[in-house]
């Protein structure tokens, strides 16, 4: 049975668990092997700390049998796609982070977690979101495509010695996310 709960700060030793798994599964052949090499349980602990206490984000974990195996982050639009209006922009949520670690990756276990996320905006009045993925990672391409997500921009980020791309998938209309 899962359970999807908000995350608090006794929570935060799961939370690096899973999110640096999660990452380092996701990224490898991606990033700068040295840049991956560089995290480690105790500085996700000290970055879901300081998540934690940030005003304008909600975290929520998701468990099954009582085992913690994925997050999610989200809250409101932090970096819009490139060519958006910053007086009207398209969206006005964001994604900030959903992973999953990887020993339970294809479970269904992301799509519970974005569909809590899209709850609980709606519950704050929001219509639309983005989030942003690394765009050499298919699996996420393809799991935001399932979910019905449009791809509207791309960035360029660097990480550790490599510049890498970054795709913002975005639903003008999240509910289409509630109907999945």
């Amino acid at each position: 049975m899962i359970d999807i709960i908000e995350a608090t700060s006794a929570h935060v030793p799961d939370l690096a668990r899973i999110h640096l798994a999660s990452k380092l599964a996701a990224e490898k052949g991606i990033v700068d092997p040295e840049y991956l090499a560089s995290f480690s349980q105790e500085i996700y602990e000290e970055k879901w700390t300081r998540f934690l206490q940030a005003e304008d984000a909600q975290q929520y974990m998701l468990f099954d049998e009582g085992v913690a195996v994925g997050l999610i982050s989200f809250g409101k639009l932090r970096t819009a796609p490139s060519g958006t209006s910053k007086i009207r922009p398209l969206y006005s949520s964001e994604i900030y982070a959903i992973y999953i670690h990887p020993d339970h990756f294809q479970k269904g276990y992301g799509k519970a977690l974005f569909k809590k996320a899209v709850q609980k905006l709606r519950e704050e009045k929001h219509k639309s979101l983005c989030l942003w993925a690394l765009e050499k990672n298919k699996n996420a391409g393809a799991f935001y495509s399932q979910l019905k997500g449009e791809r509207v921009g791309k960035q360029q980020v660097q990480m550790g010695r490599y510049k890498v791309t970054e795709a913002c998938y975005a639903w003008r209309n999240i509910s289409v996310i509630e109907e999945l």
